[in-house]
């Protein structure tokens, strides 16, 4: 397999596997027992999407930038034609940019597969992703010992108004290629779950966004149940 596309498929891998871990896969998405997921994925400059007949959805992903894999749009997948089909048709004219670098044996260009890379091409291929229940997620990233732990620990030292006193925080165990860290808040009054990311630009820890329990507890408790099962500090883990 080509360098470029073995790198893309086992980030994608890691980055469906962290949707399965926080039930934050696209609508649509059908999981499965650990198995091979069959599907065609298409890659350019800045975006990563795929289609699987098999996992029910189309996604895409931008991957330049400041942030790591973030999902920008999807789609329910219930035609009857081929991965490479649907796929064509679902990144449409985003098929219209700069090419990324990277041999394969298709390329995306005007009028449909092409085996020569045109100027505004990307690369198509078909493949198959392995990807684990949700149990064996959970067991994998209970034996996570993340090496940005410490600095992440650093940032939250002390009062922040904008996230929380970090003084009584439990830190989800995460993954280099997670799009997101989850942490939870021990307040008084509310509780609070906050997402952060690492911002590639300016190299350091980012807010992505907060949750108090009061604002909505059926998702509060659901986050919180998640972090306390993969705590990588705190009195959470289990």
């Amino acid at each position: 397999m080509d360098p470029f596309e073995k790198r893309i498929e086992q980030t994608l891998e890691a980055v469906m596997q962290w949707e399965i871990l926080w039930t934050d896969s696209p609508k649509g998405f059908r999981a499965h027992d650990s198995g091979p997921v069959s599907m065609a994925i298409y890659a350019k400059a800045g975006s990563v999407s795929y289609c699987s007949h098999e996992a029910g959805v189309c996604v895409s992903y931008k991957v330049s930038g400041y942030r790591n894999w973030e999902g920008t749009r999807s789609s329910i997948l219930e035609d009857d034609r081929s991965d490479k089909e649907s796929l064509i048709s679902f990144v449409g004219g985003d098929a219209g940019e700069a090419p990324i670098s990277g041999n394969a044996a298709h390329t995306l260009g005007p009028g449909g597969l092409s085996g020569v890379p045109a100027a505004s091409s990307g690369i198509l291929w078909a493949t198959k992703i392995m990807l684990r229940s949700r149990a064996e997620v959970v067991r994998e990233y209970r034996q996570m010992h993340p090496r940005e732990l410490e600095a992440l620990r650093k940032w939250l030292i002390g009062p922040r108004p904008d996230r929380g006193d970090a003084s009584g925080i439990t830190i989800a165990c995460f993954a280099a290629t997670d799009p997101m860290v989850y942490y939870y808040v021990e307040q008084p009054a509310d509780p609070l779950i906050m997402s952060v990311f690492w911002n590639r630009e300016s190299e350091e820890w980012s807010v992505a966004g907060s949750l108090q329990r009061s604002q909505n507890p059926a998702r509060f408790s659901r986050l919180h149940s998640i972090i306390a099962s993969i705590a990588c500090s705190g009195s959470g883990r289990k």
